[in-house]
């Protein structure tokens, strides 16, 4: 192991798998060292208080080794001459030059501890800015536990370059640099034997940096993997229990589980090998140093106290040599996660404003909601079943309440999606208030439109501030009018803490009617001239479909309602109904 013969080279090789050519290697290593550039560059100008920090605490810290080898060095050489006032003024200068360097370590560290966290908390807002602006299709095409390990796994890895690893693999290189200086001043043929030596180990070491990349990243989308099964199981309990499916999803659990434990084992075969071969190497570097170290005295090339010097530097420099080539592999290891993310970050944003067409003028300021010729079809379904929407026109007048009715998969849901501004139209125009939206932001578009699904979602928190979500800046007052409006002030008061009760998670702890009824006093509070309810009374009992009516029949004329409905005394409230299909 000491001399890592080439049967053994052999078998590292062999570890790695589907390697390609080597041309292919080559790219990999360039891609390697950009994402490293890049994955720096996210500080923006920071980054250079970042390293330099590093920079500093590493050089201060070597700084303070060398001067612990220079005091052995003077304490050698000049004790036996008896010249004690030579050797108390040296020691007093030496011991002087290390408090320096560690007043200046300490600074540093500081520093750098304050951009490592900084540039975490820049990382984390710009992932939770992108999953705001990502296209609703992104949402349906993706499994919400994958976007999850992302934010939990990935990201929390990537915070750890900036944390430690890459603090932990330039902090040694600084060093190894620091001690490499004086060692060579102070004898430089031992110095290189030692240098030579070392370097064969560090170069072992790098050929496993690119394969512990490979693994990490697998057990990165393993982990993906795992989190939508374990989110699937914690959502759709219920569903698990009444139809036994909850075995199958364990079961599937643990299949991925295997997986993820069968490539951590290759990770730990790969530090295995780094352990063995750096401890088979330090020992081998012992020897040369106590050979030739006695060898270059003898020959009168150096002199014992430089010897001395030289072991204490060595000593640092040997235990800095093993520290880059244990957490540098780890560094590009932990580069795969940062890959991840940033992979993430190049995933195309929701427009500001439509796309594709052209401005048309403005239609009639009598409409709330005007759509004329609309083309429209899904990505998945466009070049087998055509068109799902064809030249479809509507037009609702101001203060009307209209409900749109038909068979199931006529375009209903689709027709709401589009409202809402989640998908582009391939033809046709829409207009809200008798303005073009093509002409607004997503943000103007949806300003103007206020919208109750069939399935309500509240937040985490309390009654009152899932209402006031629908305006941030309301008062007190204006949320319980909205709650009235919608017939859930009543309920709200008699609740434990009245509209300070926690709702749980998604509404756990209220009934579905008590969550519809939240949902349109939230759509109420927003003030929008529009109201789109999609299905919102098809899960509720008689009971709680009248009091929602109810609250529709209170809000008739005061805004535009529009209701995708298929009950009868739900489609009795509208003033005229669209039939689709």
């Amino acid at each position: 192991m000491l001399f890592m013969p080439e049967n053994v080279i052999k078998g590292i090789f062999h570890l790695w798998e589907n390697e390609g050519s080597m041309e292919a290697k080559m790219k990999k290593k360039i891609s390697t060292w950009n994402l490293l550039v890049r994955t720096i560059r996210v500080m923006g100008k920071r980054s250079v208080l970042y390293l330099v920090s590093i920079v500093m605490l590493s050089a201060s810290l070597a700084m303070f080794g060398v001067f612990s080898a220079l005091l052995m060095k003077c304490v050698v050489d000049i004790a036996p001459t008896g010249d004690m006032r030579r050797l108390i003024g040296t020691i007093l200068a030496i011991v002087a030059g290390g408090g320096i360097s560690l007043l200046i370590y300490r600074f540093f560290c500081v520093r750098y501890n304050v951009e490592a966290k900084r540039v975490y908390g820049v990382i984390y807002e710009k992932v939770l800015d992108l999953e705001m602006k990502l296209p609703y299709a992104y949402y349906e095409k993706h499994h919400s536990g994958e976007i999850m390990s992302k934010v939990s796994f990935d990201l929390g890895r990537m915070g750890d370059i900036y944390g430690s690893r890459l603090r932990r693999t330039m902090t040694p290189f600084l060093q190894v640099i620091v001690f490499f200086v004086p060692m060579l001043l102070l004898s430089w043929q031992l110095t290189l034997c030692l240098v030579a030596v070392n370097g064969i180990m560090l170069a072992i070491d790098m050929l496993m940096a690119e394969p512990m990349r490979r693994v990490s990243r697998s057990l990165s989308g393993i982990n993906s993997q795992m989190t939508q099964r374990l989110s699937d199981l914690l959502q759709g309990m219920e569903q698990a229990r009444m139809y036994r499916t909850g075995e199958q999803t364990v079961q599937s659990y643990i299949k991925e589980n295997d997986k993820y434990v069968r490539k951590s084992r290759r990770g730990i075969v790969f530090n295995a090998i780094l352990s063995s071969s750096s401890n088979g190497f330090d020992l081998l570097c012992m020897l040369v140093f106590l050979l030739l170290g006695v060898f270059f005295v003898q020959k009168g090339f150096t002199t014992l106290g430089a010897l001395a010097a030289i072991y204490t530097l060595y000593g640092r420099f040997s235990d800095q040599f093993l520290e880059l080539g244990k957490y540098f592999p780890e560094l590009i290891a932990y580069l795969a996660y940062a890959q991840n993310i940033f992979d993430f970050l190049e995933e195309e944003r929701e427009p500001e404003h439509m796309g594709g067409l052209k401005a048309a003028d403005n239609g009639n300021s009598d409409m709330a909601v005007s759509m004329q010729d609309i083309d429209f079809s899904y990505e998945t379904a466009a070049q087998q079943d055509g068109l799902l929407l064809n030249q479809f026109c509507m037009n609702i007048r101001q203060g009307e309440c209209v409900a749109i009715t038909g068979a199931s998969g006529c375009g209903k849901t689709t027709v709401s999606k589009l409202l809402l501004g989640l998908y582009p139209i391939k033809s046709g125009s829409i207009c809200i208030e008798g303005k073009n939206v093509l002409s607004m932001t997503k943000r103007e578009w949806r300003k103007n439109i206020a919208y109750v699904p069939q399935e309500p979602y509240l937040f985490y928190g309390s009654v009152m501030e899932n209402i006031r979500m629908g305006r941030l800046d309301a008062t007190d007052e204006e949320v319980m009018e909205a709650a009235r409006l919608a017939n859930a002030h009543d309920f709200i008061i008699n609740l434990e803490n009245g509209y300070d009760t926690e709702v749980g998670e998604r509404g756990s702890r209220l009934s579905g009617g008590q969550r519809q009824r939240i949902a349109i006093a939230r759509a109420i509070l927003k003030r929008a001239p529009v109201m789109l309810l999609d299905e919102a009374t098809s899960a509720l009992d008689n009971e709680s479909e009248q009091l929602v009516n109810d609250a529709m029949k209170k809000l008739q004329r005061q805004m535009t309602i529009i209701m995708i409905a298929h009950r009868p005394s739900t489609i009795a409230l509208a003033d005229r109904v669209v039939e689709m299909g």
